[in-house]
């Protein structure tokens, strides 16, 4: 694809990258057969390849409409396309230069800025999110059933933090800790059992305010993570994250840190010390009983961890039933699912209906958006798979003694 980027947007780094990435594009369209969006509306807009050309010409200074915006805005950042794409766009990348640019622009509307703006922080472990919550634990038997699907139990015992063999930093983030404190509870004793101790890293990644338009507070939030975190991270066995998406986003540090001579090298080292608790495991042999293993895009397209850790589920003897899964987003993404809420139920509705075909007495994830999104539609309990890895543990342990 040829572009006419102006002299100015080439001068810098980002500019740069952005050239290369739009030329790269052999406008194939294969893309569009794996884009969510896109397979919902058949509008070329709506995918991957009609994106780049509204980025493109966004970036070749011409004037950005609301319908510019909107379709970008529409775009889930599943990444399918990437693995999908012959030539290797960077399309992730792409957007999120597109993303600055506006950003950069104030075209957004004041009403739309101050929505996603205050999404941002709600999010964010805020003591409105957090009192919601609590309020919705104590009266779950009464909450209708979508409400009561979302509120999972709060935390069980937590692993000490001392280690016989070392430790790990344990990524707290900001939605998690609130929603599902088992998650991280449950990853802590699995880790504990292997003789490493887990201290918290606390704060939000970043990902929820950057996705929506909140740029200068999601890099705000990036520094403040790499200054809490390198020293702990230093002495320690690496960074362990849990939710796909705050991984996927960490490990894309050195890529949103470029530039700054401050803090890029201490983003790659940040980066490249990002780890998942599947790292740490090996196959122990354990019987369950059938359960849908649901893929979330980031741990597909952008961890790529998706094969890894099936692997490791059915190296341990995990019945994984086959289902109708189609490897499509489930439509959370975020914040998403509360800006786009049509779209999104309607890829939610579908990938429980799939996840559910061949009847699994549970559905398991990897990152906690997923795990919420299709919990609201799920008829079947839906966890995130180190929960159950730990009720395995757990229950041989005690059959043991």
């Amino acid at each position: 694809m040829q572009t006419r980027f102006p002299a100015t947007t080439l001068a810098t780094a980002s500019g740069q990258e952005a050239n290369d990435i739009v030329r790269r594009c052999v406008h194939c369209g294969f893309c569009n057969a794996t884009c969510p969006t896109f397979a919902l509306t058949g509008n070329e807009l709506e995918g991957p390849r009609g994106r780049i050309y509204l980025i493109k010409s966004l970036l070749e200074g011409e004037a950005v409409s609301g319908a510019t915006l909107t379709h970008l805005d529409h775009c889930l950042g599943c990444r399918a396309c990437e693995t999908t794409c012959p030539s290797g766009v960077a399309f992730h990348r792409l957007a999120d230069i597109g993303r600055e640019t506006l950003h950069g622009r104030a075209v957004r509307p004041r009403r739309d800025r101050w929505k996603r703006g205050l999404l941002a922080r709600f999010f964010d472990r805020s003591l409105p999110f957090r009192s919601l919550v609590g309020l919705g634990r104590l009266f779950r038997p009464l909450l209708p059933m979508r409400l009561r699907r979302q509120m999972p139990p709060s935390g069980g015992a937590r692993a000490r933090e001392s280690g016989r063999v070392g430790y790990v930093m344990l990524q707290q983030g900001c939605a998690q800790p609130v929603l599902a404190p088992a998650t991280n509870d449950a990853a802590a004793r699995v880790l504990a059992r292997r003789g490493f101790g887990a201290r918290d890293a606390s704060g939000c990644c970043g990902a929820l305010a950057y996705h929506l338009g909140d740029v200068t507070r999601a890099r705000n939030q990036i520094r403040r993570n790499i200054d809490a975190w390198i020293p702990g991270v230093r002495g320690s066995q690496g960074l362990v994250v849990t939710a796909s998406g705050c991984a996927a986003f960490i490990r894309d540090y050195p890529s949103l840190c470029r530039g700054d001579s401050v803090y890029e090298d201490r983003a790659a080292e940040l980066a490249a010390a990002t780890r998942d608790v599947a790292d740490f495991l090996t196959p122990v042999a354990a019987d369950t009983p059938p359960l849908a293993l649901h893929l979330p895009c980031t741990l597909r397209h952008a961890i790529h961890g998706a094969d890894r850790l099936r692997a490791l589920l059915l190296d341990s003897g995990w019945t994984l039933v086959e289902t109708a899964d189609d490897g499509q987003c489930c439509g959370s993404a975020g914040a998403y699912s509360l800006l786009y809420p049509e779209t999104s139920r309607a890829l939610g509705t579908k990938k429980v209906a799939q996840l559910s075909s061949c009847g699994p007495a549970r559905i398991v994830t990897a990152n906690i958006g997923c795990q919420m999104h299709l919990a609201a539609r799920s008829p079947i309990p839906v966890q995130h798979w180190v929960e159950v890895w730990d009720e395995l543990e757990a229950g041989a342990a005690r059959s043991g003694d």
